[in-house]
């Protein structure tokens, strides 16, 4: 996913005021990324990376990592009195990309980060500790699984059903079968809409 560097207004009268994206607060930069006007296509989603969370009802999140990621680092979950997850994934520069767990962050099943390779972690609270009325819950990550081998499973079996051909998916105009399957596997965006149809069309060239 590209990250915005600036943001410019046009204010009535013709003024223009500009921020960086990196000094808006977090919660309006995660609205902005929203916006169907900051969204397009991926030129080769195969070259992507993705992080995927699954939990343990079924619910799946996708989201399209910086490039320079490289894998997962820890995962804590902090309680007061609400529960959040915090994940931390390796970069190339030394700066942890985080990621904020909103839903369910205790029942949080596996994390995957996904590119080229494939790294699947299984995230299990291995020690709480207590100070005052915050509980930080601490995370060992073991390796579980293959989560892209059973995605471009349920894809192909997500298209078959839906009488949909995969080798078309990238071509212009696909949203309509990408929004099919999508709904058809039960996977959402954590962020941006477009995130998970670069995921899906990923995912189809790797099968």
């Amino acid at each position: 996913m590209s990250k915005p560097n600036k943001i410019i207004i046009e204010l009535a009268g013709g003024a223009k005021v500009e921020s960086s994206f990196d000094a808006l607060p977090q919660p309006l930069q995660t609205e902005l990324l929203r916006q169907p006007f900051l969204s397009s296509p991926s030129p080769a989603p195969e070259k992507e990376k993705f992080l995927l969370l699954e939990w343990e009802d079924g619910c799946k999140e996708v989201t399209e990592l910086d490039p320079t990621c490289k894998g997962v680092s820890r995962y804590t979950v902090i309680t007061r009195p609400e529960d959040v997850g915090r994940l931390a994934i390796h970069k190339e520069d030394g700066f942890p990309e985080l990621v904020e767990v909103i839903r369910r962050p205790l029942t949080l099943k596996r994390i995957s980060v996904l590119d080229s390779a494939v790294e699947t972690v299984q995230p299990k609270v291995e020690k709480s500790v207590r100070e005052g009325k915050k509980i930080d819950h601490f995370t060992k990550l073991t390796k579980e699984g293959d989560a892209r081998a059973e995605q471009v499973a349920a894809l192909k079996q997500a298209a078959a059903a839906e009488g949909i051909d995969l080798k078309q998916l990238a071509s212009a105009g696909a949203k309509e079968p990408l929004e099919k399957l999508r709904k058809k596997m039960g996977i959402r965006a954590s962020v941006r809409q477009q995130d998970v149809w670069d995921f899906l069309v990923y995912l189809a060239k790797q099968a």
